[in-house]
């Protein structure tokens, strides 16, 4: 029971040294490289590897160019994405919920698309942080439907 105690207590310490530096973690003229799994449910979609780069204007709106592969047949870059982020860090915590909308072209399906979608970050310092997020992407040719990505975000 000791322990167990202890455990809380150190968990709850470092819980609040994080929050205490939450505001630092997330600024302004921030670059960053995303590095992600990605999935849009489309016939033959499987869990897609990604990689963008991201740049906030201000410490809440920022911008990304992003590309996944949803398999490795066809064109080397299967699609291109530009989203718009608008993110709220929480004092309190080292997490920034965020919103974000884009449009897209697919080399694959030679056709653009549109997506809206939320989801959040956490920082673990400055320079590293997981984000998680979901959207609903519109295909102008293939049939409509949800998308999730996951994964990393390196400060550059």
């Amino acid at each position: 029971m000791k322990t167990k105690k202890a455990l809380i207590v150190t968990a709850l310490g470092l819980l609040a040294c994080q929050a205490a530096n939450a505001s630092d973690l997330f600024a302004s003229s921030e670059r960053n490289l995303l590095v992600f799994g990605s999935y849009v449910d489309k016939d033959d979609s499987d869990l897609a590897p990604g990689v963008g780069l991201s740049y906030f204007l201000t410490r809440n709106l920022g911008i990304i160019a992003s590309t996944y592969w949803e398999n490795t047949d066809g064109s080397f870059i299967d699609n291109v994405t530009g989203e718009a982020v608008y993110r709220v860090p929480l004092r309190a915590l080292a997490l920034a919920p965020y919103g974000l909308v884009g449009i897209g072209y697919s080399f694959e399906t030679e056709e653009t698309f549109e997506h809206f979608g939320a989801g959040a970050e956490f920082r673990f310092s400055r320079n590293l942080g997981v984000f998680g997020d979901v959207r609903w992407q519109f295909n102008d040719d293939t049939d409509d439907g949800p998308g999730i990505r996951f994964g990393i975000r390196l400060s550059l």
